[in-house]
Protein backbone atom coordinates (compact mmCIF):
# COMPACT_ATOMS: atom_id res chain seq x y z
CA UNK A 1 0.00 0.00 0.00
CA UNK A 2 1.60 3.38 -0.96
CA UNK A 3 0.81 6.08 1.63
CA UNK A 4 0.94 9.38 -0.17
CA UNK A 5 1.24 13.27 1.95
CA UNK A 6 0.16 16.86 0.97
CA UNK A 7 2.59 19.40 1.51
CA UNK A 8 -0.06 20.45 4.32
CA UNK A 9 0.94 17.12 5.93
CA UNK A 10 4.26 17.84 5.28
CA UNK A 11 5.11 21.25 6.87
CA UNK A 12 3.08 19.97 9.83
CA UNK A 13 4.96 19.92 12.96
CA UNK A 14 4.23 17.22 15.81
CA UNK A 15 2.82 19.66 18.77
CA UNK A 16 3.29 19.22 22.61
CA UNK A 17 -0.15 17.90 24.73
CA UNK A 18 -0.72 21.62 26.22
CA UNK A 19 -3.12 20.72 29.17
CA UNK A 20 -4.41 23.28 30.89
CA UNK A 21 -2.37 24.51 33.86
CA UNK A 22 -3.06 24.22 37.49
CA UNK A 23 -3.60 26.73 40.24
CA UNK A 24 -0.19 28.00 41.42
CA UNK A 25 0.39 27.83 45.08
CA UNK A 26 2.54 30.73 46.84
CA UNK A 27 3.65 31.84 50.12
CA UNK A 28 0.95 32.00 52.89
CA UNK A 29 1.78 34.87 55.15
CA UNK A 30 2.26 32.57 58.26
CA UNK A 31 4.86 30.63 56.34
CA UNK A 32 6.50 34.11 55.89
CA UNK A 33 6.09 34.81 59.38
CA UNK A 34 7.75 31.70 60.12
CA UNK A 35 10.89 32.22 57.64
CA UNK A 36 11.25 35.82 59.01
CA UNK A 37 11.11 34.27 63.24
CA UNK A 38 13.46 31.25 62.13
CA UNK A 39 15.90 34.16 60.61
CA UNK A 40 15.89 36.12 63.74
CA UNK A 41 16.38 33.24 65.82
CA UNK A 42 19.59 32.37 63.87
CA UNK A 43 20.78 35.68 64.32
CA UNK A 44 20.69 36.39 68.03
CA UNK A 45 22.96 32.93 68.59
CA UNK A 46 25.30 33.85 65.53
CA UNK A 47 25.53 37.39 66.52
CA UNK A 48 27.94 36.45 69.59
CA UNK A 49 29.92 34.41 67.42
CA UNK A 50 30.71 37.70 64.52
CA UNK A 51 31.61 40.04 67.72
CA UNK A 52 34.47 37.45 69.07
CA UNK A 53 35.80 36.60 65.01
CA UNK A 54 35.91 40.25 64.92
CA UNK A 55 38.19 40.90 68.01
CA UNK A 56 40.31 37.89 67.10
CA UNK A 57 41.13 39.77 63.85
CA UNK A 58 42.57 42.82 65.89
CA UNK A 59 45.13 40.20 67.29
CA UNK A 60 46.24 39.06 64.46
CA UNK A 61 46.15 42.72 62.55
CA UNK A 62 48.08 44.23 65.52
CA UNK A 63 50.87 41.52 65.49
CA UNK A 64 51.16 42.18 61.82
CA UNK A 65 51.31 45.60 62.39
CA UNK A 66 53.90 45.12 65.40
CA UNK A 67 55.80 42.97 63.19
CA UNK A 68 56.05 46.15 60.32
CA UNK A 69 56.99 48.39 63.11
CA UNK A 70 60.08 46.26 63.97
CA UNK A 71 61.52 45.94 60.50
CA UNK A 72 61.20 49.48 59.58
CA UNK A 73 62.55 50.69 62.69
CA UNK A 74 65.62 48.44 61.64
CA UNK A 75 65.60 49.35 58.11
CA UNK A 76 65.38 53.40 59.16
CA UNK A 77 68.12 53.18 61.72
CA UNK A 78 70.14 51.65 59.46
CA UNK A 79 69.24 53.90 56.85
CA UNK A 80 69.58 57.16 58.68
CA UNK A 81 72.50 56.24 61.11
CA UNK A 82 70.52 57.07 64.28
CA UNK A 83 68.76 54.99 66.86
CA UNK A 84 65.02 54.10 66.40
CA UNK A 85 63.71 53.04 69.48
CA UNK A 86 60.12 50.92 70.46
CA UNK A 87 58.91 51.81 74.20
CA UNK A 88 56.65 49.46 75.97
CA UNK A 89 54.33 51.34 78.02
CA UNK A 90 52.91 49.88 81.79
CA UNK A 91 49.37 50.82 80.21
CA UNK A 92 50.08 48.08 77.74
CA UNK A 93 50.71 50.54 74.82
CA UNK A 94 53.53 51.44 72.98
CA UNK A 95 55.42 54.06 70.57
CA UNK A 96 58.28 55.10 68.18
CA UNK A 97 61.03 57.48 68.68
CA UNK A 98 64.42 57.84 67.09
CA UNK A 99 67.47 60.18 67.76
CA UNK A 100 66.65 64.05 66.94
CA UNK A 101 70.60 64.18 66.00
CA UNK A 102 73.00 61.26 66.78
CA UNK A 103 76.07 63.61 66.82
CA UNK A 104 74.98 66.65 68.43
CA UNK A 105 71.88 65.52 70.51
CA UNK A 106 72.18 61.49 71.34
CA UNK A 107 70.17 61.15 74.07
CA UNK A 108 67.51 62.96 72.89
CA UNK A 109 64.51 61.08 71.39
CA UNK A 110 61.47 62.65 68.64
CA UNK A 111 58.09 60.67 67.85
CA UNK A 112 58.32 59.07 64.49
CA UNK A 113 55.98 61.32 62.50
CA UNK A 114 56.86 59.69 59.03
CA UNK A 115 54.01 58.00 57.64
CA UNK A 116 54.20 54.45 58.05
CA UNK A 117 54.27 55.13 61.78
CA UNK A 118 50.94 57.05 61.35
CA UNK A 119 48.38 54.16 62.40
CA UNK A 120 48.78 52.79 66.03
CA UNK A 121 50.47 49.71 65.53
CA UNK A 122 48.04 47.86 68.86
CA UNK A 123 43.83 48.69 67.82
CA UNK A 124 41.79 49.12 70.34
CA UNK A 125 41.40 45.47 72.33
CA UNK A 126 44.64 44.96 72.14
CA UNK A 127 47.55 45.41 74.46
CA UNK A 128 51.18 44.42 76.19
CA UNK A 129 50.50 42.11 78.89
CA UNK A 130 54.25 41.29 79.60
CA UNK A 131 57.87 41.80 78.38
CA UNK A 132 60.64 39.96 79.23
CA UNK A 133 64.45 41.27 77.82
CA UNK A 134 65.88 38.09 76.60
CA UNK A 135 70.03 38.03 76.40
CA UNK A 136 72.34 39.29 73.77
CA UNK A 137 74.75 37.69 71.10
CA UNK A 138 76.34 37.64 67.56
CA UNK A 139 74.51 37.15 64.89
CA UNK A 140 74.52 32.86 64.15
CA UNK A 141 76.65 31.65 61.90
CA UNK A 142 74.48 29.10 60.09
CA UNK A 143 70.93 27.81 61.13
CA UNK A 144 71.74 25.29 63.33
CA UNK A 145 73.01 27.45 65.88
CA UNK A 146 70.06 29.50 65.49
CA UNK A 147 68.15 26.65 66.16
CA UNK A 148 70.02 26.08 69.82
CA UNK A 149 69.06 29.69 70.27
CA UNK A 150 65.83 28.67 69.87
CA UNK A 151 65.90 25.67 72.60
CA UNK A 152 68.25 28.24 74.65
CA UNK A 153 65.41 30.76 74.52
CA UNK A 154 62.41 28.04 75.54
CA UNK A 155 64.32 28.02 79.03
CA UNK A 156 64.23 31.70 79.55
CA UNK A 157 61.27 32.89 82.14
CA UNK A 158 58.15 34.04 81.21
CA UNK A 159 57.66 37.57 80.26
CA UNK A 160 56.10 39.43 83.38
CA UNK A 161 53.96 42.87 84.13
CA UNK A 162 55.36 46.06 83.08
CA UNK A 163 56.08 48.24 86.15
CA UNK A 164 57.98 50.77 84.77
CA UNK A 165 58.92 51.36 80.56
CA UNK A 166 60.84 48.91 78.27
CA UNK A 167 62.63 49.99 75.05
CA UNK A 168 64.03 48.56 72.13
CA UNK A 169 66.77 50.00 70.36
CA UNK A 170 67.41 49.40 67.32
CA UNK A 171 71.07 50.21 66.06
CA UNK A 172 72.23 51.49 62.50
CA UNK A 173 74.34 48.36 62.28
CA UNK A 174 71.22 46.50 62.18
CA UNK A 175 70.72 44.84 65.71
CA UNK A 176 68.46 45.63 68.41
CA UNK A 177 67.27 44.84 72.38
CA UNK A 178 66.31 41.07 72.36
CA UNK A 179 63.10 40.29 74.08
CA UNK A 180 59.79 38.32 74.32
CA UNK A 181 56.82 40.27 74.94
CA UNK A 182 53.06 38.76 75.05
CA UNK A 183 49.91 40.62 73.46
CA UNK A 184 46.70 40.00 74.78
CA UNK A 185 42.97 40.92 73.76
CA UNK A 186 39.85 41.24 75.34
CA UNK A 187 38.37 37.84 74.50
CA UNK A 188 41.38 36.41 76.35
CA UNK A 189 43.39 34.62 73.52
CA UNK A 190 47.03 35.35 73.19
CA UNK A 191 50.22 35.38 71.00
CA UNK A 192 53.82 35.37 72.86
CA UNK A 193 56.09 37.61 70.12
CA UNK A 194 60.08 36.81 70.23
CA UNK A 195 62.60 40.07 68.72
CA UNK A 196 65.84 38.13 67.93
CA UNK A 197 67.46 41.38 67.65
CA UNK A 198 71.05 39.71 66.14
CA UNK A 199 68.97 39.70 63.18
CA UNK A 200 65.69 41.20 63.36
CA UNK A 201 63.71 37.96 63.08
CA UNK A 202 60.26 37.88 65.21
CA UNK A 203 58.42 34.52 66.00
CA UNK A 204 55.35 33.98 67.04
CA UNK A 205 53.48 31.36 68.70
CA UNK A 206 50.18 31.10 70.98
CA UNK A 207 49.92 31.15 74.71
CA UNK A 208 47.20 29.89 77.15
CA UNK A 209 43.72 31.77 76.67
CA UNK A 210 42.11 33.45 79.68
CA UNK A 211 38.98 33.05 80.66
CA UNK A 212 37.58 36.33 79.64
CA UNK A 213 36.45 36.70 83.45
CA UNK A 214 39.71 36.58 84.36
CA UNK A 215 41.20 39.31 81.77
CA UNK A 216 42.37 42.47 83.28
CA UNK A 217 43.61 45.47 81.60
CA UNK A 218 46.16 47.63 82.49
CA UNK A 219 45.00 51.07 83.59
CA UNK A 220 45.24 53.74 81.08
CA UNK A 221 48.11 56.40 81.45
CA UNK A 222 45.70 58.97 81.91
CA UNK A 223 44.67 57.26 85.23
CA UNK A 224 48.31 57.32 86.47
CA UNK A 225 49.27 60.38 85.96
CA UNK A 226 52.93 59.70 87.57
CA UNK A 227 53.82 57.32 84.40
CA UNK A 228 52.52 60.57 81.64
CA UNK A 229 55.87 61.21 78.97
CA UNK A 230 56.66 64.01 77.89
CA UNK A 231 58.15 63.42 74.50
CA UNK A 232 59.07 66.23 71.58
CA UNK A 233 57.05 66.13 68.35
CA UNK A 234 58.80 65.89 65.15
CA UNK A 235 59.21 69.32 62.91
CA UNK A 236 58.82 68.46 59.46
Amino acid sequence: MIVTTTPADRGARPTADRRPAGPRRGFTLFEALLVIMLLGVLTVFLWPDFDVMKRGEQLNESITRTRAAIAMCRAQAMNESRRYCITFKPDGSLFLTRQKDPLLAPEEYVLVGDGWAAHPALLDDVWIEAVQALPQGPPPLDAEEDDELVELLDKIDEPVPLEANFEIFFEPDGTSTSSRWILRETTGHGRKLTLDGRLGRVYVEEVEKLPEEDVRRPTPDDERPELQLVVETVTP
